[in-house]
């Protein structure tokens, strides 16, 4: 509508003025240029409008395959826990009227079936805290990273075969819960895939960086352990993927996909990289303030 008043407003005036038959040319190709640059503006307006009704259209339905995908995975968590347990219950049950001798077949079926239970308990268990990270169930505050660590250090049952290093830890705000868990994670895998062949030796470093969006925090922990083929530092991120058999390394194929949602819930990114048999290294990036978070951009991969 603009654009066409402009063009009335200029013939108008061009129509005003006295002018031969050059000048009529003239005017009749400006008139022409004017009037095509209107079409273009206003098909590229209605392109962009088109655009941004489908990108709101695919947000929403995401948006509602999200929340349905939580209700289902909480749902299912739940009913499915009571199963669960009646196996172990009447399993074990049975284990005791086996006797003192038991048949050994008879065992060995029992037994698989107890930690196949387990097992899908404890992946039920990991779905559960996956899907629960999201905006509603995050809760920023002041946190003390050094702390944080240390609680979960010294929470760790039995001695570390080796040493582990804090430094340049810095306070951030955060949800303390959601980062126990990322923590937890890393430093678990860390002390899980060790080699068998070295004491372990984990350092978990931090610095803090200014960006225009008053500064973030870069975290790596590395280790030196068993490590893994560089080609998979992006897989080992996907929900359910492993790497190793399960009878070598236990494990939900979870952990690492929960650090790097609660990674992004708070506007940050994390990346590893690795070689086998040398260990791996895990940068965690994490805005200082979450008053930053449009500021913070996120790494490649992250």
């Amino acid at each position: 509508m603009a654009g066409a008043c402009l063009i009335l407003l200029i013939a108008a005036a061009l129509l005003a003025a006295p002018v031969g038959i050059a000048g009529g040319l003239a005017m009749a190709g400006a008139m022409a240029g004017l009037a095509g640059l209107v079409v273009l503006h206003e098909r590229a307006r209605r392109r962009a409008e088109t655009r941004r009704a489908a990108l709101e259209r695919d947000n929403a339905v995401l948006m509602q395959e999200n929340e349905d995908l939580r209700v289902f995975v909480s749902a299912t968590t739940h009913d499915l826990h009571e199963p669960l347990r009646k196996i172990q219950v009447f399993g074990d049950r049975l284990r005791d009227r086996m006797g003192l001798m038991p048949d050994p077949d008879a065992l060995r079926c029992l037994e698989r079936m107890t930690d196949a239970a387990t097992r899908l308990r404890d992946l039920l268990d990991a779905l559960k805290i996956h899907v629960r990270i999201d905006s509603r169930n995050t809760a920023y505050e002041p946190l003390d990273l050094d702390e944080l660590v240390a609680d979960i250090l010294s929470a760790r049952t039995g001695p570390v075969p080796g040493t582990i290093e804090v430094s340049g830890l810095a306070p951030i705000e955060a949800d303390r819960a959601q980062l126990r868990i990322l923590f937890e994670n890393l430093i678990d895998n860390a002390l899980k895939y060790r080699r068998p062949d070295a004491n372990v030796h984990i350092r978990i470093s931090g610095r803090t960086e200014t960006d225009s969006g008053g500064g973030r925090i870069v975290i790596e922990i590395t280790d030196n352990g068993i490590g893994f083929d560089n080609r998979h530092s992006e897989r080992i991120f996907g929900l359910l993927e492993r790497l190793h058999a399960r009878d070598a390394y236990p494990g939900a194929g979870v952990g690492l996909a929960t650090c790097r949602k609660i990674a992004r819930q708070h506007g940050g990114s994390i990346s590893a990289r690795g070689e086998s048999g040398q260990g791996a290294c895990f940068t965690l990036i994490l805005p200082l303030q979450q008053a930053n978070l449009s500021y913070m951009p996120l790494a490649a991969g992250g």
